[in-house]
């Protein structure tokens, strides 16, 4: 059987003061906008790289013109319905799945080097399971993937906890669904995880692969300036 692969992307508006307000301190609110649109830009410049997989991008905030510059060419653009990110990861999943034979993955913008490896492998893998979550160091999830609507999974959630990703494992448990694990990956939304971020961008530089042109730029320029 032959699957449509759709991938979305959450998104917010840069706008400071309202991105990446967990990195606020070290950073100002200023500093962590440019970083959080530098972000984007890493972002989509790999995963519009994907071929044979239909993107949309799923924003929060006003002023989406404001994504224009960085968005993929081909890319539907919508706006997150719901309140909690529960239902809008529901919302998300009807819009992607509509249709007949469609394979859904969703994926944050919280981590820029998140290894588009894994994201080709997510789409293998939901051939034969029903769902795949990438398991975060943070205790959530920074992707998940569908081939039919599951809205229990996303109910009830203590979505600012520490337990997002045990509590969606329970639920995938008490509905029987197959499941795929993918690799640990990293959100970069604390002090921590930026200083991992700096790390690996440090390691790629060496490595001279997978290096991260927009974020390594203002990164540098942010600890240039001694914030």
């Amino acid at each position: 059987m032959a699957f449509e692969k759709r991938l979305g992307v959450f998104v917010k508006v840069p706008e400071p003061g309202t991105v990446k307000t967990r990195l606020v301190p070290p950073l100002n609110a200023e500093e962590a906008c440019r970083l959080y649109t530098a972000f984007l830009d890493d972002l989509f410049a790999r995963v519009g790289r994907l071929r044979r997989v239909r993107g949309t991008v799923f924003y929060s905030g006003e002023s989406p013109d404001k994504l224009t510059d960085v968005i993929p060419h081909g890319y539907n653009v919508y706006p997150q319905r719901g309140g909690s990110l529960g239902e809008r990861l529901q919302a998300a999943f009807q819009t992607l799945l509509e249709g007949d034979n469609r394979l859904a993955l969703i994926i944050g913008s919280d981590s820029p080097d998140i290894p588009i490896q894994y994201v080709k492998r997510a789409f293998l893998k939901l051939k034969h399971k029903d769902v795949v979550l990438g398991p975060a160091c943070d205790g959530g999830y920074y992707m998940v993937g569908l081939k039919s609507p599951e809205p229990e999974l996303f109910d009830d959630i203590d979505w600012r906890g520490q337990t997002v990703f045990e509590q969606t494992l329970e639920r995938i448990y008490q509905r029987g669904l197959t499941l795929s694990i993918m690799p640990l990956w990293y959100d970069v939304d604390t002090s921590a995880s930026l200083s991992l971020l700096a790390t690996m961008i440090r390691a790629r530089r060496i490595e001279r692969s997978g290096r991260l042109p927009a974020t390594e730029a203002v990164l540098a320029e942010i600890l240039a300036s001694g914030s």
